[in-house]
């Protein structure tokens, strides 16, 4: 019985310290200004977008799929985009089909598809494509 509990005990010792040590990790990147300036979040699974906002940064959620034609030409664009600037982030949510929760949830009549949050993390504008008064401010920022 002894042995068990110890066993237990030390499974319990190497399991908090690898936890507390990721969060320490987690933590020293979100401190340090380093984030993913383009990242895939979702493949068709549902979440919530405010989740996933970037602080201090333009965040622009592309809803697209692998089929789209339009898609992947401009997702390559925004990602050129995000990785020149220091003030954006590009977040891509794969529908996968048209029938996938997160189409009914966030209400998209077509892809791609776009919502976008400002730097203070209050939304700013969604549709078929990101405005142009948007992007001149993006990129007048980083002059």
């Amino acid at each position: 019985m002894k042995k068990i509990s110890a066993i237990v005990i030390f499974s319990f010792i190497i399991f908090t310290h690898t936890a507390l040590s990721f969060e320490q990790q987690r933590t020293e990147v979100a401190y340090s200004g380093q984030y993913e300036k383009v990242k895939l979040i979702s493949r068709g699974r549902l979440i919530n977008v405010i989740d996933y906002i970037e602080p201090h940064k333009y965040t622009v959620f592309m809803f697209s799929a692998d089929w789209c034609a339009p898609c992947g030409p401009l997702k390559d664009k925004l990602s050129e985009l995000a990785e020149r600037v220091n003030n954006m982030a590009l977040r891509e949510l794969d529908i996968i089909n048209l029938e996938n929760p997160l189409v009914k949830y966030y209400n998209l009549p077509s892809i791609p598809y776009f919502i976008t949050y400002g730097p203070d993390g209050k939304f700013l504008e969604r549709g078929p494509m990101l405005s142009k008064e948007l992007l001149r401010q993006i990129a007048s920022e980083n002059q």
